[in-house]
């Protein structure tokens, strides 16, 4: 886990809040918070207990093709390996919203 601080953890608490079937974008988190995306790719490569598989590029590409099971299990719609973000993302206010 990322060193304890106000930001790494509510990186971790909206990632922690999208609902299966359901992905967003680092950049999109980022906002959320007030950090930029490369430090929520920073904080979600330090921890290995958030759904990584429900954070994409702004493509909607993982960082690994293993999300596509993890994709499959929750039936998040993708083609290949990129998630299709119309049907199943979620932007700033959404995630807002959930919070």
């Amino acid at each position: 886990m990322p060193p304890k601080n106000p930001s790494s953890s509510r990186v971790a608490e909206v990632v922690l809040r999208i609902p299966p079937g359901n992905v967003s974008t680092y950049g999109e988190i980022a906002k959320v918070v007030g950090v930029g995306a490369r430090y929520v790719g920073w904080v979600m490569s330090k921890s290995a207990d958030l759904p990584w598989w429900r954070v994409v590029n702004s493509t909607g590409r993982a960082h690994t093709p293993a999300a596509q099971a993890q994709w499959d299990a929750e039936g998040i719609p993708h083609r290949g390996d990129s998630v299709v973000l119309a049907e199943c993302g979620l932007d700033a206010a959404d995630l807002n919203y959930l919070l």
